[in-house]
């Protein structure tokens, strides 16, 4: 009989993980602390309201996982194309930014303020930049990328609203990498034609055809829980992992509260998709001093989905768009998604509220967080407070790790004291620390199943 596998979390990460390993004749045992399986890629439904996680759609360069999603759906799934948009001082701008957004959409003198800028930050920044030998900085990136101009316009500010931390003190690799390339590669347009063609392409990567199940995004993380389950994986829900315990015999125990009873699950390997540096913590023995001290250094960014059910249709010119200078830095209209994420003749108004855990807007009611947004929706004509028929919310505390300026060091300390341990294994965004999309999730979900299968 092969092992027996633990996967600490029922995101869409651990969910593909079993999957894949149940496929291939492991014992797996998914435990889940909510109720209902996704993780950050859930749906949370409440008469006949649909509520993601913030605004998401499928979208893979990866055929593999494309095709695994689309056939999960039985072909039902549909391909649209993606409309996002960067609302900025009354204005829709195209998202990923543009040469022509640069040069047309924020007006003709702030786009030459833009291109002289970015000349001026390849002739100075750059070579000043090289000289110094330190990990590069959001605003390192971003001044040496595009120049002050658009680093103050538009980086500066949101990614401080986003993060709540100086652009000084976040790593630039906090910005994904094909946002990173494509940003960049659009604007050396403006002065670099024989890039057209390759800053043309990555473009176009943003704006793949999309994927949206009709009853929510969770619908991925669902059918990826039913495929599990048929080949024979056990999804335990509302298990609260407090402790992980190795013992001589090369088993791990696994000990978890449910129902106000500790109850404890021994198995050959573990796996978790749980917050890495809150793994650490909970393992026994306890790892060294410094590897603690590494733990608590890595944090995460909380987040809340406030949505608001109206009658209003057609609000947004586009399916979600970014802001500035607002209690939220995104805002989404479900109806443009699918029209069953809410009962007919309604739609939902998303907005999504990064905050920090505790904080004055973590601890907010609904009611409280829509007098604090409401103001801003009537300025930008989206809505009045008479249309709001009706609240949701959701609150994420781990939502996208904070990549500071050190967090490489302490990652490291943590990664390599995991991987000297045979029975311990992390995945995912939360569990290794990596921000990621879902397909990228679901592909190294199966390169570690792979790997496992080859190796237990």
């Amino acid at each position: 009989m092969k092992s027996q596998i633990i996967v600490l979390g029922g995101g869409i990460s651990g969910l593909s993980l079993a999957w894949k390993l149940s496929s291939n004749g492991f014992q797996v045992t998914v435990l889940e602390k909510a109720k209902i399986v996704g993780g950050l890629a859930r749906t949370e439904r409440e008469n006949g309201y649909c509520m993601d996680v913030g605004p998401h759609s499928f979208f893979s360069e990866d055929a593999e996982i494309r095709d695994t999603v689309i056939n999960l759906f039985n072909n039902s799934l549909h391909p649209e194309p993606r409309r996002v948009k960067f609302y900025y001082q009354g204005k829709y701008l195209d998202y990923p930014l543009t040469a022509f957004s640069v040069l047309f959409q924020m007006g003709i003198i702030s786009g030459m303020r833009a291109g002289f800028s970015f000349l001026n930050s390849k002739l100075f920044f750059r070579n000043n930049y090289k000289s110094n030998n330190h990990e590069q900085s959001v605003e390192d990136w971003a001044i040496g990328s595009f120049g002050k101009h658009l680093y103050q316009t538009f980086f500066k500010p949101y990614t401080e609203q986003f993060w709540k931390i100086s652009c000084k003190e976040l790593s630039a690799r906090s910005i994904p990498a094909h946002t990173r390339t494509s940003f960049l590669n659009t604007l050396r347009l403006l002065v670099q034609k024989r890039l057209a063609k390759r800053g043309s392409s990555l473009v176009e990567r943003e704006m793949l055809p999309t994927y949206y199940p009709d009853t929510g995004y969770g619908e991925i993380p669902e059918r990826v829980a039913d495929a599990a389950v048929k080949a024979g994986t056990k999804i335990l829900k509302e298990c609260n992992v407090i402790e992980v315990e190795e013992l001589p015999d090369s088993t791990v125990v696994v000990r978890y509260e449910k129902n106000g009873e500790v109850k404890e699950m021994t198995g050959t390997h573990i796996v978790s998709t749980i917050p890495l540096n809150n793994f650490v913590k909970m393992l026994k023995p306890p790892p060294p001093y410094d590897v603690l001290v590494s733990a608590e250094k890595l944090d995460y960014r909380s987040f809340i989905a406030l949505g608001m059910v109206t009658e209003k249709q057609n609000i947004l010119n586009c399916s979600y768009m970014y802001v500035l200078n607002r209690p939220y830095n995104r805002i989404s209209e479900m109806n443009r998604f699918s029209p069953k994420t809410s009962p007919k003749g309604e739609n939902i108004i998303l907005l999504e509220i990064p905050c920090l855990m505790n904080s004055a807007a973590w601890n907010a009611t609904k009611e409280e967080l829509f007098e604090m947004c409401i103001g801003s929706l009537s300025k930008d004509g989206v809505l009045l407070p008479g249309d709001v028929k009706r609240l949701l919310i959701i609150k994420e505390p781990y939502a996208y790790p904070v990549y500071r300026i050190d967090y490489a060091a302490h990652l490291k300390k943590l990664s390599n004291y995991i991987n000297e341990r045979k029975m311990l294994s992390t995945l995912g965004r939360l569990g290794e620390f990596m921000y990621m999309d879902i397909d990228k999730c679901m592909k190294r979900a199966f390169t570690l199943a792979d790997k496992l299968s080859s190796t237990l």
